[in-house]
Formats: structure tokens, C-alpha cells, sequence
């Protein structure tokens, strides 16, 4: 264990540079590795280190290879270069524990007695909120925030009821990887509420691309339907007062 190095999981936040806490800064230009996933931005890949080792982890679209099996492939290499005493970054979009699988990669180098920190980062929900001048809470209207994935991890859409829950109780929901659903999620609801709920939903936070579209639900499915929403993108319910 003396030679053993110490694994930084970092939230790179939405993607430009500037979101990056100082914090997580600092562990980037220290690194010996970096591993960082697809949603890792340009401007944050041009802050590594041309000394470290980059190692790219994230998902080629089409590439055919199982999510569990990339998830233990990038454990191994965090134990392989933790245990040969580097400095080890993980850098990982948003925060590292919203959707992120950053409690596996925790829960991994806890059983394997490996030393770790966590860097929180700005969350898409946080980011797309601010760019856009979107409420998160408001007194006038929603007194709690949720945020929600669209499918669970074995494919099970989200819980109609429960959405139903947060809106009916002037919540504000978030849905992360809820444009592929949408229409299921439409398609559970009743009539009323699909004309009630007020979606906004943001397209492409933080990069040059990103787009604010408003509406009901219906207005939202039929706009996704005739041209799909470029993702990353998220959703925002909330009932119309």
C-alpha cells in the first residue's frame, strides 16, 4: 500500500472550461493518468496535461460493447494505474454523482482499499438552468426539485405515477436521457395532463449548439417527433398554475 497512488473522480461540468471548479483544475494539471468519458468537451481536454497519460473511456456510438463491461474495463484501469502509485483523474461530465456511475467507481476503489477523492462539478440541470434563465424552485410555483432518469439501469421507463406525484404537489421535475421516453411518457398520461404539464427542455447545455424549447407536453412530443432534439438534452416539467 505504501506505493499506491490516489484516484480523483472529477466533475468536468457541462463543458465549457470555465465551469470547472479551481479544485478540479488542480487535479487535471497534477494528473499522471486522466481517463474521461465522450461528454468530456474540447476546451476541458485542452487543459490536460501533455505529460499524462489519456485514456479514453467513454461510449463510440455503435461500438457494440456492453455497458457493464466497459463499466469493469475502466475499474481495472483505475486499479491497474492506482496500484502502480499515479496520480489517477477520472474526469467525468456534470457531477460525478448525478447519473454518472460515480458510486460503482467509488463503491470499486473502497473494496479494493484504494485512496479516493470526489470533485463535485456543475450538473446539467444546474448549468442548462442558469444559461437559460430556467427556475429550479420558486415560491410563486414549485416549492421542491427532483431530478429523474428516464429509464432505470435494466431499460424500465420511469414511474408515471410518480412524476404525476411531483407535478400534482407544485414540484419541479428534471428528467436526464428523457427524450427517447418522451412520447411514453405522453402516452401514459391523461388527457389533461398532457395539455397542463409545462415542458421546457433544453438541448445541447453549454455548447454553441444549445437550444431552449417551450411548450405543453403535447406541443413538446409532436416538436420531437417532426425533428428529434439533439442530445445531451433535459427535460423540465412543471404544472401550469
Amino acid at each position: 500500500m505504501e506505493n499506491t497512488g490516489k484516484v480523483y473522480i472529477v466533475g468536468a461540468g457541462p463543458g465549457p472550461a470555465d465551469l470547472l471548479t479551481v479544485k478540479a483544475f488542480n487535479c487535471i494539471k497534477q494528473a499522471d493518468v486522466i481517463l474521461y468519458d465522450a461528454l468530456i468537451s474540447r476546451d476541458v481536454r485542452e487543459l490536460f496535461p501533455e505529460s499524462a497519460e489519456h485514456i479514453f473511456v467513454g461510449k463510440r456510438a455503435g461500438d457494440g460493447i456492453d455497458v457493464t463491461e466497459r463499466q469493469n474495463s475502466i475499474h481495472k484501469k483505475l486499479l491497474k494505474h492506482a496500484q502502480l502509485g499515479k496520480v489517477v483523474v477520472r474526469v467525468k461530465s456534470g457531477d460525478p454523482m448525478i447519473f454518472s456511475r460515480g458510486a460503482e467507481e467509488t463503491s470499486f476503489l473502497k473494496e479494493h482499499n484504494i485512496p479516493f477523492e470526489l470533485v463535485p462539478g456543475i450538473s446539467a440541470f444546474n448549468a442548462a438552468s442558469a444559461e437559460f434563465g430556467i427556475s429550479l424552485t420558486d415560491r410563486r410555483g414549485s416549492n421542491s426539485l427532483h431530478l429523474l432518469s428516464g429509464r432505470d439501469v435494466m431499460g424500465k421507463l420511469l414511474s408515471v405515477n410518480q412524476l404525476l406525484s411531483i407535478v400534482e404537489n407544485r414540484g419541479t421535475a428534471v428528467i436526464y436521457m428523457g427524450t427517447k421516453v418522451l412520447e411514453e411518457i405522453y402516452e401514459a398520461l391523461d388527457s389533461i395532463h398532457r395539455e397542463t404539464i409545462h415542458t421546457t427542455i433544453v438541448s445541447r447545455s453549454g455548447r454553441s449548439d444549445s437550444k431552449l424549447y417551450q411548450g405543453n407536453l403535447q406541443e413538446m412530443v409532436q416538436l420531437n417527433d417532426e425533428s428529434p432534439i439533439k442530445t445531451p438534452a433535459l427535460i423540465y416539467l412543471r404544472k401550469e398554475e
